[in-house]
């Protein structure tokens, strides 16, 4: 008699990476429906199931299955290896294909070729043989017997309970391994082809799209020859990491300000610093937010939950279940002794000159004075200071050699909100120089009276525009030879990039901070706004403009000090401090 063959998908709502994943749409029809329309051509599994949770979140995928005629099961949230048990009881199974969710190129062929393997040879696990390379992932066949082993000696080991056969990779002997002949079709490197992040979700749209393909009909072999002739395609998201099969991820809660009186820079360097810890360390990251519903905006398009919070004391930790790793990026916010009271692994802070930073574990900073003078006695705090570990508000710079010009562009940008109004100020300055340079008006989203401010920038002078609507300045940064900036985290960006700058300072604090960027050479710090005049910015742009030689200077300078890669740097950090965290809870207590 053969043996009844089952594949069991495992999908929640919940992922911590990107929430919602599986019903997400591909080429018109949810993650999910790919999953199921490939393994229904398969000849030898007999029916398909999902396993679930319990949590109310996912009767969207129950609701799914119903639609879809597939059988659902569900189980404890936080324990996959139990819904297995469930599924594989539900469905009488003897053999069953463990099946991710967030792999919608799979081969029915060959996930037959797996299953045929693990049959001829009598195993209750199957790989293909040692060396044998293979573009295909998401499935992993194995048998009941091999199930009720890992619940009867392994059901508390947490990649057991979380990963299933990723215990039988982990413990080769545990039970018998078949080895299945390679598979010539897909016997080659796919590189990532798995569903985790928005990256993820450009990549499979853009591969449907140049195949030309209805949903569920792109073959991956058809997949890897368009690869080959158009490797380019990769770089949508070859920066993603896939997740371990040992328990690294976990959930970061940011905790920053933004909008209106905030402006944008907390929420952009943030982003950064998010994108990393999820693609490049396979952490999910929320954020709760101190400010205005504007700066949620960029929050979700990036791919992150986000809720505002009820001012800068407000409950932040109610808006993520049990975070691993709090990251504070705030001016306003709760004391020490609440960020202390906090049940978080790990704290980590950037920027911060409050005493909020010694309840952490972990502070950033780039070289300022105002470091320089902290103190931090009784505290557990670790700083970590250096213009290595500044974060840029976007992830990569794509600078490029700048052309010198008979008329040089000059960049003036004051923020995402400018609440003081420095935009028209300079603007109003600038308009008595000669008509010599082209001046670029950055306009943000938090900006007020928006058209207003537009129609009176370009009617001060033939030579002023504006930039409006744009999602970030790179292009801007490339093509301008001076900026004219608010101090903030745009100044750090326009000195990776190698673009001179002259810096006004809205606070005492930032007007030190620029000191420092003059200090290095990357740019002049004119001092704070309202000490300065329209003709002292003229002046400072006019000579900056006219004198080539200190804007090449200025322009090493930057290059040479911010390299870029604070966020990477900073996400790599926290990962692998929480990970020794982990580590050390996890060892025995000294008797």
């Amino acid at each position: 008699m053969s043996p009844r063959i089952v594949a069991v998908i495992q999908a929640r709502m919940g992922s911590t990476r990107l929430p919602g994943k599986v019903l997400k749409p591909v080429a018109g029809k949810p993650l999910l429906w790919h999953i199921v329309h490939r393994l229904r051509k398969s000849k030898r599994i007999e029916a398909i199931a999902v396993a679930t949770s319990v949590n109310h979140l996912d009767d969207a995928i129950a609701e799914f299955c119903a639609a879809n005629n597939v059988v659902c099961v569900r189980g404890p949230e936080d324990d996959v290896l139990a819904r297995f048990a469930r599924a594989a009881e539900v469905t009488d199974a003897d053999v069953i294909v463990r099946v991710n969710a967030d792999s919608p190129f799979l081969d029915a062929d060959f996930i037959d070729h797996l299953v045929d393997a693990l049959i001829e040879q009598d195993g209750d696990y199957v790989l293909l043989e040692q060396n044998a390379e293979t573009a295909h992932c998401g499935v992993d066949p194995f048998t009941r017997r091999a199930l009720d082993k890992l619940m009867l000696v392994a059901s508390e080991d947490p990649v057991a309970r979380e990963h299933v056969t990723g215990y039988f990779k982990l413990h080769p002997d545990f039970v018998p391994i078949a080895r299945a002949k390679p598979y010539p079709k897909l016997a080659k490197s796919g590189g990532r082809l798995t569903v985790d992040t928005p990256d993820d979700f450009a990549f499979v749209e853009a591969v449907h799209a140049r195949l030309a393909a209805k949903a569920g009909e792109a073959s991956l072999a058809d997949l890897l020859l368009l690869l080959e002739r158009e490797p380019m395609l990769r770089q949508i998201n070859a920066h993603v990491r896939q997740k371990g099969v040992t328990p690294q991820g976990g959930l970061a809660l940011v905790r920053c300000d933004g909008g209106g009186p905030y402006g944008f820079g907390h929420v952009k360097r943030m982003i950064a610093l998010a994108r990393a810890l999820r693609d490049r360390e396979g952490l999910g990251v929320v954020f709760a937010v101190n400010g205005h519903e504007e700066a949620l905006a960029s929050i979700r398009q990036a791919g992150f939950a986000a809720k505002l919070i009820d001012g800068p004391e407000g409950e932040f930790l109610s808006v993520a279940k049990d975070p691993d790793l709090l990251i504070l990026d705030c001016r306003e916010g709760p004391a020490r002794e609440a960020i202390e009271a906090l049940p978080v692994a790990l704290k980590a802070t950037v920027d911060d000159g409050s005493d909020r930073r010694l309840a952490c574990d972990l502070a950033y900073y780039p070289p300022l004075p105002q470091v320089a003078r902290m103190k931090w006695a009784g505290s557990k705090a670790r700083a970590r200071v250096g213009w290595e570990w500044a974060i840029l508000g976007q992830q990569q710079i794509n600078e490029r050699p700048r052309k010198p010009s008979r008329n040089p562009t000059l960049l003036v940008t004051m923020g995402g909100s400018d609440p003081f109004g420095l935009t028209l100020k300079c603007a109003q300055g600038l308009k008595k120089l000669d008509p010599v340079f082209r001046a670029r008006f950055v306009i943000g989203p938090g900006f007020t009276d928006k058209d207003r401010l537009a129609r009176t920038l370009v009617g001060l002078s033939p030579n002023f525009e504006t930039v409006e609507g744009a999602r970030g300045l790179a292009t801007e940064f490339a093509t301008c030879d001076v900026a004219l900036v608010a101090f903030g985290v745009t100044a750090y960006e326009l000195a990776a990039a190698g673009v001179p700058a002259i810096y006004l300072g809205i606070s005492d604090d930032h007007v030190e901070s620029a000191s420092a960027f003059a200090e290095a050479g990357m740019g002049i710090n004119l001092g704070h706004m309202d000490k300065v005049k329209g003709e002292d910015i003229a002046k400072a742009v006019r000579t900056l403009l006219s004198d080539g030689a200190r804007r090449r200077q200025m322009r090493a300078a930057g290059l040479m000090t911010i390299d870029g890669s604070g966020a990477t740097r900073i996400a790599a950090d926290l990962a692998a401090e929480l990970a020794a965290k982990r580590s050390d809870s996890a060892k025995p207590a000294a008797l």
